[in-house]
């Protein structure tokens, strides 16, 4: 498999994407792939993207709402030659109500990004970050891993100016961890295909390294074909329940922060019965909803 060369990609956007934007955006993909390599117009049945929203059929208005925040996200990346590309993760989107039909294109330079595993991994995982430096740290770490290196020693104002930290803030080791390494790495080990773990090497008690080892949890470079990497749509679970196909979308359209506390209640309730929840499942919520639907169905009784 032959991967293309890109450097310093970035997803930004104006507005946090919402797990149902990563969804809805996953299932537009499972529906262009086979052709992305040929042509770059696509359309799709809004009977196609039943269980983006975690009900039925997706709701006019939020669907409206994903694809406008979609087109506000942005991939940022430089070629091997110098060239600055920037482009959204979609191009256009049309919404044909009567015909009951979504009709979407992507930007030329998604079809290189997307038929590439490693490029669309770098596409994928950046929607789901949500932390500041996440990206960042996940550009460094991925461009050594996929280098082959196990291991990535950096000095702590090497990194601090790799991650873009002013001088004035975060000068304590402790607050750096705190702000910035542990949460980026737990979002990267959540959808990486490599796991991350660290410690620091000190001079007297001054922290002067930061150690990254990094193992593989899924061989990119095995992977023939790119659409491999894109999530699996949600299975049907709730379609004869609507109560809790609502307590579902509930969670599915939670903001982020929202998700995680019920995700945290999730892990509670499964370790009291001997069950172990992952943090690479947290957006997955059909693996753990389970463990939170009676306190989500109390809140949408309200």
């Amino acid at each position: 498999m032959t991967n293309i060369d890109v450097k310093n990609l970035l997803l930004h956007s104006s507005t946090e994407l919402a797990l149902s934007d990563r969804r809805l955006y996953n299932y537009l993909l499972h529906n262009a792939f086979n052709g992305l390599s040929k042509q770059l117009d696509f359309k799709i049945s809004l009977t196609e993207l039943e269980g983006v929203y975690g009900i039925s059929l997706p709701p006019i208005d939020r669907l409206k709402e994903s694809l406008r925040r979609l087109m506000r996200t942005l991939i940022e990346f430089e070629t091997p030659s110098g060239e600055w590309i920037i482009t959204n993760l979609l191009a256009r989107a049309e919404l044909d109500k009567l015909q009951g039909k979504l009709y979407y294109s992507y930007p030329l330079d998604c079809r290189q990004l997307f038929t590439h595993s490693l490029t669309l991994e770098k596409c994928l995982i950046q929607a789901h970050f949500t932390q500041k430096y996440s990206n960042l740290l996940y550009e460094i770490l991925s461009e050594a891993h996929f280098s082959k290196q196990t291991q990535i020693s950096l000095e702590i104002a090497d990194l601090r100016s790799r991650l873009h930290i002013p001088d004035n803030k975060l000068s304590n080791y402790n607050d750096l961890d705190r702000f910035v390494l542990t949460p980026a790495i737990k979002e990267i080990n959540s959808y990486a295909s490599f796991a991350v773990k660290f410690h620091t090497a000190r001079k007297g008690m001054k922290v002067i390294n930061v150690i990254f080892e990094m193992a593989t949890k899924k061989n990119l470079f095995n992977i023939e074909n790119a659409s491999q990497i894109i999530p699996q749509k949600r299975p049907r679970l709730f379609i004869d329940n609507p109560a809790l196909e609502n307590a579902y979308a509930y969670l599915l359209n939670a903001e982020t922060k929202e998700r995680r506390k019920f995700f945290e209640i999730a892990i509670k309730n499964a370790a009291k019965e001997k069950k172990i929840i992952s943090e690479e499942e947290f957006d997955r919520p059909d693996l753990w909803f389970k463990w939170v639907e009676s306190k989500i169905l109390k809140i949408n009784l309200k």
